[in-house]
């Protein structure tokens, strides 16, 4: 196995720049409900950027294949739901 690549932290971006919080100015449909969590908990927001941290990592840690693997399940259980769902308004719609 090859050694790890060291990098200074001289070179390496802070946890700050990282994970900043979102502007709201540059997604204005959630403007609204970052300004209700930031007003009423916080810990919220910090919760979501948790979980946005833990499911990169976890990305990170899949090989290529095992990523596309992922990939290609999720796709196949979009198509399914779809669908399902062309096949439940299909039903509605006879039925009315």
């Amino acid at each position: 196995m090859p050694s790890p690549n060291i990098v200074s932290d001289e070179f390496c971006a802070t946890a700050e720049q990282i994970f900043r919080p979102v502007d709201p100015a540059l997604v204005p449909e959630i403007a609204d409900v970052l300004a209700y969590w930031n007003e009423h908990d916080p810990d919220v927001i910090g919760a979501v950027a948790d979980v946005d941290r833990t499911l990169i990592w976890c990305a990170l840690e899949q090989s290529p294949m095992e990523h596309l693997k992922e990939c290609a399940d999720m796709m196949a259980s979009l198509v399914s739901f779809r669908e399902r769902a062309d096949e439940f308004v299909k039903t509605k719609k006879s039925a009315a």
